[in-house]
């Protein structure tokens, strides 16, 4: 158990090692001989309890408890005095706020039981001011967390009417027997684009839904990691996506084949996610996808020269709901759910995902997974 340190001011000698002797194997005492000197060890030591005797050359014992109340308040203070100071004990009370006065000649037990109760109450404002600072925390987390299930079920709507209506409009289309079988084909392929649309934002919505009722399934085999980013980085290089942009698609090969012990579907889905995220925010440039071992763990990254992230908003990316820049997101389309959902399935494998980013000149996704369970 951690003993807790007093610091006792007065200027006689013998004051000062009688009450060494006496409380030094229950608590750390500090002793000074003058006020000053107490001021500089406070300066330069965690206190929890500062007793001073009033009647000291210099400065006296309630002028130099009024400092510590002024500068250290969170560290209760005594007096200890004679019976003619009367005023000094006034003064320490209204001045320096101590928490009691004990009078000259003062016996073992007595001063004990002050400096305990004195140190009891001092700990539960501790805890009391750190269980408000707990609360105010958990209000202002809750009221974030409610903004953004608002901002979600707005967005939510708009994800939603935006594939239905191009479903419902072009199919209405069809109907008319005199459009060319160009146009019938393009309307065909914006109904398939807008199905899929519509697929993923129930895919992402019922996969919050398990994540937060703990049904997720992990089914763990050995998988090789060299031939998992191969297959994804050729999903997007090689037109199975189908990618607007004139964008490279790169993949850093490792020159040994790595094997994990981990669930290959959810991995390879947390991947895919990220490849796709990367391509949606990133206009030109390139999209690389690597992996590299480091230490006891893999570390598969996806680097993008994108848009980019305000260093504000790094720790946020993550959260359920959010997304850092909610007019871009409108326009590229999202739910603010995709990092979360790869952030609580990584987690579940074991590992962590964390981002680097620099504002407009783009971001880097790195999944790091250990290797607790699998071999090189």
């Amino acid at each position: 158990m951690t003993k807790h340190t007093l610091l006792y001011v007065d200027d006689e000698e013998s004051n000062l090692r009688i009450f060494k002797d006496f409380f030094r194997r229950e608590f750390n005492v500090l002793l000074a001989s003058t006020a000053e000197e107490g001021m500089d060890i406070l300066n330069n030591n965690t206190v929890d309890l500062v007793l001073s005797d009033q009647r000291m050359p210099g400065i006296k014992g309630a002028d130099f408890l009024k400092y510590t109340f002024e500068n250290f308040p969170e560290i209760n203070r005594i007096l200890i005095t004679g019976y003619s100071d009367i005023e000094a004990v006034e003064k320490a009370v209204n001045d320096a706020r101590i928490y009691q006065y004990i009078q000259k000649p003062w016996k073992k037990e007595n001063l004990l039981k002050v400096i305990k109760s004195a140190i009891k109450l001092q700990e539960l404002e501790k805890e009391n001011k750190r269980q408000k600072e707990e609360l105010i925390i958990a209000k202002e987390k809750a009221e974030e967390s409610d903004k953004l299930k608002s901002e979600f079920l707005r967005n939510i709507h708009h994800e939603i009417r935006t594939p239905m209506n191009a479903i419902m409009g072009f199919s209405e289309f069809l109907k008319d027997n005199d459009i060319s079988g160009e146009m019938r084909e393009q309307y065909i392929n914006i109904i398939k684009s807008s199905g899929k649309q519509l697929i993923q934002i129930i895919d992402d919505i019922l996969e919050i839904a398990a994540l937060e009722t703990k049904q997720t399934k992990i089914h763990l085999a050995p998988v090789v990691i060299n031939n998992l980013c191969k297959e994804i980085h050729s999903v997007f290089s090689y037109g199975s996506v189908n990618i607007d942009k004139s964008l490279q698609i790169l993949f850093k090969p490792y020159n040994k084949p790595v094997v994990l012990t981990t669930d290959k579907d959810m991995l390879y889905r947390v991947i895919f996610n990220l490849m796709e995220n990367a391509i949606k925010f990133t206009d030109d440039g390139e999209i690389e996808l690597g992996f590299k071992l480091n230490d006891n763990e893999v570390q598969i990254f996806v680097k993008d020269t994108g848009t980019g992230i305000n260093k504000d908003d790094l720790d946020k990316v993550f959260f359920r709901f959010y997304q850092e820049n909610k007019e871009l997101s409108k326009h590229k389309g999202g739910l603010g759910l995709g990092l979360s959902i790869a952030k609580e399935n990584i987690e579940l494998l074991g590992g962590n995902i964390t981002v680097q980013s620099v504002k407009g000149r783009g971001s880097t996704f790195i999944i790091s997974l250990p290797f607790d369970n699998s071999k090189k």
